[in-house]
């Protein structure tokens, strides 16, 4: 399948190259548009210049949808405001609003005076881009309770919405406050002089426009729900949320997750600039060199210890780097579990006994490894059990730091696990790890020299 998408890309860049510019849009027409937005991604400067203006519009504004952000943002600054109105106008309400963000406010008030749908669009750049509001649209079908199915459906055919939009129908009273919604089918096979209001579902599945995305996926996730209607603290229905929008967040948080135990930015794409890189990185990287030299004074305090057992200081490393290993594994099972909900505090005991009787298996079982490696070295049983016990200690250390820094950061500190607990985590095993096995070594130093 990579072969063939590479063979197509170079099809098109080379009937670009040859000024046969309408062959390339009428190779790039029989793709879907997620294929489409591909190729146009993967195109250099030049060829998409040449190439993004022949395209037809609808075509083009279906591929806008399916661009990845960084590359989306490209092409459109690439994109004359008079031309940018018209094709914004057939893209989906909760990208354009995306679009609009990105413009900045000068040009996005332009291009806004310029569209068509600005109407709809509008009412919608008020919310964040995190919360619920920030992923509707407002293409849905508000219908009245006390139109009747035939009536219903002489409108539906009237007006032909989009298919992604009217798969559910929403029934609202005089001031826009959401009563039912009926799907497709139930309309289908209801009889024709029956009342909305008589087959639509009251009990709807709805959330506020001021939710955090996040805990609005998961809503989704838990119901299984395939479109969500939106509502404003009057219960006033303003939007709808479809699955794909649901993937794409899921996709985001899951993304930014994993930047933020890792310590990057969570708009760092990989070719992002240098200096944009560098300004997200650095700090973190400043705290664990930090870490680093605090682990260097622990060790200095056992110069002397090192000194006559040399063999120590193969063996530190591989306890430090086991506990923080472990705590890391422990830290992220728990950062999960508190984003989706499935922990709280008040599982706080019970999250906690089972990493340390886990921590203790763990610890026994590396614990029980390196004592037979440290006696092989060093024929020395005291070195063995020095390094076996410094081992199931820092396991349990791990299994402490691993639920309680996630668990104090987000509950006693207010701030996101997910951006701190790897530092910490791996600043406590390394400092703990160091303290503990040389500190039994100075203990049992007369038994190790």
């Amino acid at each position: 399948m990579e072969e063939e998408q590479a063979d197509l890309f170079s099809e098109i860049r080379d009937l670009v190259a040859a000024s046969r510019t309408s062959d390339a849009v009428a190779r790039l027409g029989g793709l879907h548009p997620a294929d489409q937005a591909d190729v146009i991604a993967e195109l250099d400067d030049a060829a998409r210049s040449a190439l993004l203006p022949a395209i037809p519009r609808p075509d083009l504004a279906r591929a806008i949808e399916y661009l990845p952000d960084q590359s989306r943002s490209s092409i459109i600054e690439e994109i004359p405001t008079a031309d940018l109105a018209p094709l914004l106008d057939e893209v989906d309400d909760d990208i354009t609003v995306d679009i609009l963000h990105e413009l900045g406010e000068e040009r996005a008030g332009e291009v806004l005076r310029e569209m068509k749908r600005a109407w709809a669009v509008s009412p919608l750049l008020g919310h964040s881009d995190e919360t619920a509001g920030g992923h509707m649209t407002g293409a849905f079908i508000r219908l009245n309770g006390n139109w009747t199915v035939e009536r219903t459906i002489t409108y539906l055919r009237r007006v032909r919405p989009e298919a992604d939009s009217a798969y559910y129908l929403y029934v609202v009273d005089g001031q826009g406050r959401l009563e039912g919604v009926v799907s497709l089918r139930d309309l289908i096979i209801a009889p024709p002089d029956a009342a909305l209001s008589d087959i639509m579902l009251r009990d709807v599945r709805k959330v506020r426009d001021d939710m955090d995305q996040e805990e609005m996926a998961r809503f989704v996730q838990r119901y299984d729900l395939v479109a969500l209607p939106v509502v404003d603290a009057n219960d006033r229905l303003v939007g709808v949320i479809t699955v794909d929008d649901v993937l794409d967040i899921v996709e985001e948080e899951a993304t930014e997750d994993i930047l933020k135990l890792a310590g990057i930015g969570v708009k760092e794409h990989a070719l992002s600039p240098i200096m944009d890189s560098a300004r997200r990185r650095l700090p973190w990287l400043l705290v664990n060199m930090a870490v680093g030299l605090c682990s260097a004074l622990i060790v200095t305090r056992f110069e002397n210890t090192i000194s006559k057992v040399a063999v120590l200081a193969a063996l530190m490393p591989i306890i430090a780097g086991q506990g923080g290993n472990a705590s890391i594994q422990t830290a992220t099972i728990v950062v999960r579990g508190l984003a989706l909900d499935e922990i709280d505090v008040g599982d706080l005991v019970r999250v906690l006994l089972k990493e340390l009787m886990l921590g203790a298996v763990k610890g026994l079982l590396f614990g029980s490894v390196l004592a037979v490696v440290a006696l092989a070295w060093s024929g020395n049983g005291t070195l063995a059990g020095v390094a076996a016990a410094a081992m199931f200690l820092n396991m349990l250390v791990a299994s402490l730091g691993g639920v309680l820094i996630p668990m104090t950061l987000r509950y006693g500190l207010k701030v996101d696990p997910a951006t701190a607990a790897g530092v910490f985590d791996t600043m406590l095993t390394d400092i703990m790890g160091f303290f503990i096995f040389l500190g039994l070594a100075t203990i049992m130093l007369d038994r190790l020299t």
